[in-house]
């Protein structure tokens, strides 16, 4: 049965699989995601099965990620937008980073789900190599650096060097979600070999001043706002002349 993309009779259908079927899988921008899997909490699995799941993301992926490009995302999650980026470049030019190595499985399923099988890293990336405190909340999204809610758990995950690691990389793409650490991840990075950048900021993390500041310092470096296609806290920016499509 086809449907118009988000269209109205879509949107129905897939209402009533909601009631009614609950599948194991939904496509989202053309890629399979897991709908019932412990570690899939009834909040995503409803954002994940209605489309809304990383969208803003996505949305913007799609639009300006070019077959040349080589990626780098920061807070790959389950590994949605690794795949779909695979499926554009070639698994060789993704290389995804995932702290929470509950979610390393999970991000393997869905790439060999969606016939990818980009580069996957169970690391955090700052400066210098060590190892840092990570907290896990319920909702795996919520994950991050920084404790969020009293019922976070702290694991130990190795670190190894950004820049070192854009270094050896060279990435055009850089795609970074990461619950209020892109204060620190953005601090003292090189962005020498980036032409295009999608974030998500965290305001109700970082504070305004902040995730300012973060804008400030990429402004800084020569990169501009795409302002017609901002998706609330997720921003697309490029270098001059270069992203923009």
């Amino acid at each position: 049965m086809l449907f118009k993309a988000g269209g109205r009779t879509e949107r129905r259908w897939r209402k009533i699989q909601w009631r009614f079927l609950r599948p194991d899988w939904a496509s989202n921008f053309g890629v399979d995601l897991p709908l019932n899997l412990p570690v899939i909490t009834p909040p995503i699995r409803k954002d994940i099965f209605f489309g809304g799941y990383e969208a803003k993301e996505a949305g913007l992926v799609q639009k300006y990620l070019s077959p040349s490009d080589v990626v780098f995302e920061v807070g790959a999650g389950i590994g949605f937008l690794s795949a779909m980026c695979a499926k554009v470049v070639g698994n060789g030019n993704v290389h995804a980073y995932e702290a929470n190595p509950q979610l390393i499985p999970i991000i393997r399923s869905v790439h060999e789900r969606n016939g990818v099988s980009p580069h996957v890293y169970n690391v955090l990336l700052g400066s210098g190599e060590s190892e840092r405190t990570f907290w896990l909340e319920t909702d795996y999204w919520a994950s991050s650096l920084i404790k969020g809610s009293a019922d976070a758990q702290p694991i130990q995950i190795p670190q190894i060097d950004l820049n070192a690691e854009l270094a050896r990389i060279r990435p055009s793409f850089l795609i970074v979600d990461i619950e209020g650490g892109e204060y620190e991840f953005f601090k003292d990075i090189d962005l020498s070999s980036i032409t295009k950048i999608c974030i998500e900021v965290h305001p109700h993390v970082l504070g305004n001043d902040k995730v300012c500041e973060i804008l400030a310092w990429l402004f800084a470096r020569g990169f501009s706002l795409e302002v017609g296609n901002m998706r609330k806290f997720v921003f697309y920016l490029y270098r001059t002349g270069t992203g923009v499509i």
